[in-house]
């Protein structure tokens, strides 16, 4: 459903201005009900005291034999007028009608959405998915390859909610985007879920959501029309602005970080790891990376590349990222679908985003400060991302890449005509069955994106690709009579 006026209010602000403390600051001078909402129980621990009278609830204040989520709902019914501080997760478990009377502000939580794989080749549970836990189907496209859909309110019978609870994603959000395949093919196995929080069944609560870069975040990019920005008084202004404290050093020029990279190259991640241990030996800093990852890095402190909340950084000079926060093809294209966010819109606001918050853990989060933090990343996207201040060190990860077998770069045929190599060409052919209708924009999109940049003969070998395609299409469409 689309709101003619917006609902909710939200405040964008850097890293480090002074947001959760001005919000703290509005809450001591109101006798009105407050809930704050953070990310983590760590920061909680810190807002608290800020407060002059809150109650936190979290797994740590919590009796063992209690669950947090019955606890607020206690707390709630209890007519206390303290000032509650619970987690994002804790929040989207409460019953909507529970927060009426409540003030509520959501402190610098801007995920909203979820992407997830579930293998299972069952019929049976095809069927539960299908016809019991989630209503409101609707084809996304005219070849009815993804599907939107609801989760239904209510799920009776233990059994249905014990696989409810096995899966997570359909029990946790509101709305999904799914595979239909899954649903009409015996054989498939994998069902792909992009799932989003439906922030419409708050439209009676008052909330106001606090973040840097908001605008940039996809909870606001697919809900536009719910949001009035507004401005908080106090907050901090930089002496230097952030671009020019930042010195930042890059890999590769040629690909884009991703875990099809890393695992078809792990001896030049290792080559990166081993020349950030020799170069940092005898510093401190922190540094990140993806679970999955096997290596490591000797020194340093390692953190999540989620860093949200992280304030105990803030005088280290340096700081590492090696994390990849791309979304897959397919979590792009559901939500393109679904959202109309094109997906540099969405590797914006997962990996880039991601990575501006993290670097601002350390002494850049310091508004007074002019010192510089330097910050070592994978490739030139990234540091670009940060700032213009940036330096290409070659340890050779662009050298001798290894590609797929065939023409390796690219063949020269008789008449000296450039051609794709195997692996665009095949790129090429799986976006144009995605996109039937060669929309342009998109076609600019996909060139954009992928994890190896494309050389200038590849480019054109692309563009030509996608002209022929478009009239060899318009040329069928002449010939169909009207």
């Amino acid at each position: 459903m689309i709101n003619p006026t917006p609902i909710y209010k939200y405040v964008s602000a850097g890293c480090g201005s002074g947001k959760t403390t001005a919000i703290c600051n509005i809450i001591n001078d109101s006798t009105e009900k407050y809930i704050l909402v953070q990310n983590t129980q760590e920061l909680i621990k810190q807002t608290e005291k800020q407060l002059k009278a809150c109650k936190s609830i979290i797994t740590d204040t919590v009796p063992k034999d209690e669950s947090v989520i019955s606890s607020v709902i206690d707390f709630l019914s209890s007519g206390s007028n303290k000032t509650l501080i619970i987690t994002d997760k804790t929040f989207f478990k409460i019953p909507p009608e529970l927060l009426s009377n409540w003030n509520i502000y959501i402190d610098d939580v801007t995920n909203f959405h979820s992407f997830q794989n579930i293998n299972e080749g069952s019929a049976d549970i095809k069927n539960v998915i299908r016809n019991v836990i989630i209503h409101k189907v609707q084809s996304l496209d005219d070849r009815n390859m993804y599907i939107a859909a609801e989760k239904k309110p209510e799920v009776q019978g233990d059994i249905v909610k014990n696989i409810l609870n096995q899966l997570s994603v359909l029990n946790e959000y509101d709305l999904f985007i799914m595979n239909n395949e899954y649903f009409t093919d015996a054989e498939k196995e994998q069902l792909n879920i992009t799932a989003w929080k439906d922030l419409n069944k708050y439209k009676d609560v008052s909330i106001t959501f606090l973040g840097a870069n908001f605008e940039n975040s996809l909870i606001y990019k697919g809900n536009k029309e719910l949001f009035e920005s507004i401005e908080l008084e106090g907050l901090l202004t930089r002496k230097t602005e952030l671009k020019n404290r930042l010195k930042v050093y890059y890999f590769s020029k040629n690909h884009k970080l991703s875990r099809t990279w890393k695992t078809n190259n792990p001896d030049k991640v290792q080559r990166i790891y081993s020349f950030i241990d020799e170069k940092l030996e005898e510093q401190d800093f922190y540094w990140t990376k993806n679970k999955s990852d096997s290596q490591s890095l000797k020194n340093g402190t390692e953190i999540s590349p989620d860093a949200r909340g992280f304030n105990q950084y803030q005088h280290l000079m340096t700081c590492v990222w090696l994390a990849c926060m791309r979304p897959s093809e397919t979590e792009a294209k559901q939500c393109e679908l679904f959202f109309g966010i094109d997906g540099e819109a969405i590797h914006v606001a997962r990996e880039y985003e991601s990575l501006h918050q993290f670097v601002l853990r350390g002494i850049s989060r310091n508004f007074d400060s002019t010192e510089i933090q330097t910050v070592y990343v994978f490739d030139e996207w990234q540091a670009r991302s940060l700032t213009d201040n940036i330096e290409y060190i070659d340890i050779g990860i662009d050298d001798d890449e290894q590609r797929q077998r065939g023409r390796p770069q690219g063949s020269k045929n008789k008449q000296k005509r450039f051609t794709l190599d195997d692996k665009h060409a095949k790129r090429f052919r799986r976006w144009k069955d995605r996109n039937p209708g060669l929309e342009l924009e998109a076609f600019k999109v996909f060139l954009a994106s992928g994890d190896t940049a494309l050389s200038p003969e590849e480019q054109k070998a692309m563009w030509n690709k996608y002209e022929k395609e478009v009239q060899k299409k318009q040329k069928m469409k002449s010939r169909t009579p009207s």
